[in-house]
């Protein structure tokens, strides 16, 4: 009997091994695999398996079984593979306007960029910014990002937005489009509130059923991960805006992603709407605070036990003087956080390495302590960390059998000597050190130039687009 079981087992490996060899899209041997498992910190020399959805079906130690084959080989030499950084927070459109309101907290930063430079663009241009975006995360490693979508000028009220005869409509569906070209995987943010009193919870229904139906219709890609809400709770003056998102949620099943806590001037009546988010049913396992730095004792008891997230953006909080949210205690306290780039026009660029290394330094300063923060843990973060909080830890984040192929190809020449692979990594890794960005098993960057799009013309285009639009 046991002679016979062992037969039954071999055999089905076998049929596995033959599946996987029939089914592969790609091979990568003699590569250093950062897998950011949880059960796997320590980096081996091995290989992996891309079947033709795009999917992980191997990734182990040594060489590829010699049986196995695949459309194509790639042998990386001994350069290192990690997976793609995920953005939990990101304004794939603002890279159009890189470097704007330079000395502006984020006050006089939001009146520069939404009050009176963004309104003057149409909707058309924001599918060329939305692709400029997100062609630039990919170039820079980002593979998967959370997108927080701009609705148009009928969504800000800062006094004096000049009016707009395009629909909301079309500055959603132009960026949804640009995001699907690009080849980023993302999910989308849809802005549900529109500026002005007479804006009903009916209405921002109305809108984002149209919406959801209109993403139905559009060609089928793995890429598109999800739509989530761009929440408003802290920006406006009235509960009823909570009580209208938490009906969206439930009645649409989505998440919702919300702006919280960033500057410290409005700190103190920012954290008096927290009570909002708890009597709404708003704090929850489906919400995402962005920026969340000035918080309390309470706020963060509260977050943690309802199992809702942050997303950590140490470039724009750099940039803007927010302040620096204290991760390490967040993290002890259970709750759980990802990393994002944000805005390339707070941010300025869209690159995880600064963004890991400000973030990292920006603790060890705020602690006087090197130990308490190490570069694994911010690696985790914008990997793992980031994963989790956007709801798809089973798919991204990290290398494993039954994900998705998202990985880089990172060359070590500029690395020197190496100490700690990890610190390597997070103090010395830059967009220069990316060979390859693969999204999926497919490649899409090789040496920082994009494949399926010339980033050269899409910048052109860019530009004439925001100097018209600014005249």
């Amino acid at each position: 009997m046991t002679r016979k079981i062992l037969l039954c087992c071999l055999a089905a490996l076998l049929a596995c091994a033959a599946a996987s060899a029939q089914n592969a899209k790609l091979i990568v041997k003699d590569a250093k695999i950062f897998s950011m498992a949880p059960s796997q910190r320590e980096p081996f020399n091995g290989y992996l398996v891309v079947a033709e959805d795009g999917t992980l079906t191997a990734v182990g130690p040594g060489d590829p079984p010699a049986s196995l084959a695949a459309k194509e080989t790639y042998d990386a030499h001994g350069d290192w593979v990690i997976p793609g950084f995920i953005s939990a927070h990101s304004h794939i459109w603002q890279s159009a306007y890189r470097g704007l309101a330079a000395d502006q907290t984020l006050t006089g930063w939001i009146d520069a960029l939404y009050g009176r430079t963004a309104p003057r663009a149409k909707a058309e241009d924001f599918y060329w910014f939305t692709l400029h975006g997100s062609l630039d995360h990919l170039a820079h490693g980002v593979t998967a990002a959370y997108d927080f979508n701009y609705g148009g000028p009928q969504s800000y009220d800062f006094g004096h937005p000049p009016p707009s005869s395009q629909s909301p409509e079309a500055y959603e569906e132009n960026q949804f489009r640009a995001e699907m070209d690009s080849g980023l995987r993302f999910v989308h943010g849809f802005q549900v509130g529109r500026a002005g009193p007479k804006y009903s919870t009916e209405d921002a229904r109305r809108a984002l059923k149209a919406f959801l139906g209109w993403t139905a219709t559009q060609p089928k890609s793995t890429a598109f991960l999800s739509v989530m809400i761009n929440g408003g709770t802290a920006f406006n003056d009235t509960y009823q805006q909570a009580v209208m998102e938490k009906s969206l949620m439930d009645e649409f099943h989505l998440g919702n992603e919300t702006h919280y806590l960033e500057p410290p001037e409005t700190a103190g009546e920012e954290q008096s709407k927290f009570r909002w988010f708890m009597d709404s049913g708003l704090l929850s396992k489906q919400l995402i605070f962005g920026h969340f730095i000035h918080t309390n004792d309470f706020i963060l008891q509260k977050t943690a036990a309802a199992g809702a997230s942050m997303s950590w953006n140490p470039l724009s909080n750099g940039r803007l003087a927010s302040g620096t949210a204290d991760i390490p205690k967040y993290l002890k306290m259970g709750v759980r956080v990802g990393m994002g780039v944000d805005g390339e026009a707070s941010a300025d660029i869209a690159d995880p390495f600064e963004n890991m290394r400000t973030g990292l330094y920006a603790i060890r300063d705020k602690y006087e302590n090197a130990a308490i923060m190490s570069p694994y843990d911010v690696l985790r973060l914008h990997t793992m960390g980031s994963a989790d909080v956007l709801g798809v830890a089973d798919k991204l984040g990290s290398l494993e059998r039954g994900k998705y192929a998202d990985f880089l190809v990172i060359s070590t020449k500029r690395f020197g000597y190496v100490f700690d692979p990890y610190a390597s990594l997070v103090f010395i890794g830059a967009q220069g050190a990316i060979k390859r960005v693969y999204v999926g098993g497919e490649l899409l960057v090789e040496n920082g130039k994009t494949l399926k799009q010339d980033f050269d013309k899409v910048q052109s285009e860019v530009d004439q687009r925001v100097a018209a639009s600014v005249k």
